[in-house]
């Protein structure tokens, strides 16, 4: 049994280094290669990148992610730039015109800027979510972190009321492997006092400062504390561990109360004010207003208006419902 464990854990292990070393850590070098020496003069402007990419545990350094990012942005707006070329004059023109402009006929000038229109949007969007990659995925970490602190913290509490010392309890947390990005947090802690010659108290404060997650850098700088002063750290984590579980318990019952307002929301912008947009159109179309801006009005709603708007209310329910 014991035996298998340590093959299942081992596996694990592989499988985190392989994926530090994975594709993405190999292209963003690669194209550090190609590009570096333009990126690395202007890396003053992408500066504010550098922390989301630490929090993000992103394996790459600012100016191969730069890298990475201009390049890719480049090559899609010219894969874009194909695409749109061959499928605006084939029936992309037409369905944009029909929606914007019915009845009015497509000229190679709409056709032009509506291929250089796609192309720049292609490329702004794929710069934009490089841009923001790294806060998403710090926040996301964050999530996870904060998700697993409180079991956490009763199994530190527990580990500590044993008398070992404190590394210890780091280990037993990486030993678990149960808690997700609290037992990774833990596994560099280890890593800084093993490999790097670390005491407890700097690998802590490393931890705290690079952690996602306020509620981890706070328990880490309170254990710093404790740990200088000499005080119980058992006590500690046990007085903490019910204090995140008052936290998660107000979490989600402030949850519910937004769960209830997006809902009402929800109704009232996108089943009542559709339905509201459609009969003003009606009217203002037997009041003499031209049908082509009525139809105007009508598809944008259809097309544009409703599934953003659903977008918008899916993601905003992911956010707030609380997670298991």
């Amino acid at each position: 049994m014991l035996g298998r464990k340590k093959e299942k854990d081992l596996e694990v292990q592989e499988i985190e280094r392989y994926e530090k070393r994975g594709f993405f850590v190999n292209y963003g070098k690669m194209a550090h290669k190609r590009f570096g020496f333009l990126v690395d003069k202007r890396l003053k402007n992408f500066e504010e990148l550098h922390v989301p990419l630490r929090k993000g545990d992103i394996p790459l350094n600012l100016g191969a992610y730069v890298s990475a990012m201009i390049l890719t942005t480049i090559i899609v707006g010219m894969i874009s730039l194909v695409i749109s070329i061959i499928t605006v004059p084939l029936f992309l023109g037409d369905f944009v015109n029909e929606i914007i402009s019915p009845g009015r006929s497509v000229d190679i000038t709409f056709d032009l800027v509506l291929i250089i229109i796609i192309s720049l949007l292609a490329a702004s969007s794929t710069f934009l979510i490089f841009w923001i990659y790294p806060s998403f995925k710090a926040s996301e970490r964050s999530r996870k972190i904060n998700l697993g602190l409180t079991n956490a913290v009763n199994t530190m509490a527990t580990i500590a009321g044993t008398g070992v010392p404190p590394a210890v309890i780091f280990w037993s947390l990486v030993e678990f492997r149960r808690y997700g990005e609290v037992s990774r947090e833990s596994e560099k802690i280890l890593n800084d006092i093993e490999n790097f010659g670390l005491d407890l108290v700097q690998a802590l404060q490393r931890a705290a400062n690079r952690s996602p997650s306020p509620l981890f850098s706070e328990l880490l700088w309170k254990m710093i504390a404790t740990i200088r002063t000499g005080g119980n750290l058992k006590e500690y984590l046990y007085i903490e561990g019910n204090r995140l579980m008052e936290v998660e318990r107000m979490k989600t019952e402030a949850a519910i109360e937004t769960i209830g307002l997006i809902a009402e929301a929800y109704v009232t912008a996108l089943v009542v004010g559709p339905v509201f947009i459609i009969i003003m159109t009606t009217i203002m179309g037997i009041m003499g207003t031209p049908m082509s801006q009525v139809n105007l009005i009508n598809n944008i709603v259809v097309y544009f208006g409703l599934p953003v708007g659903y977008a918008v209310f899916i993601i905003a329910v992911d956010q707030v419902a609380p997670k298991r």
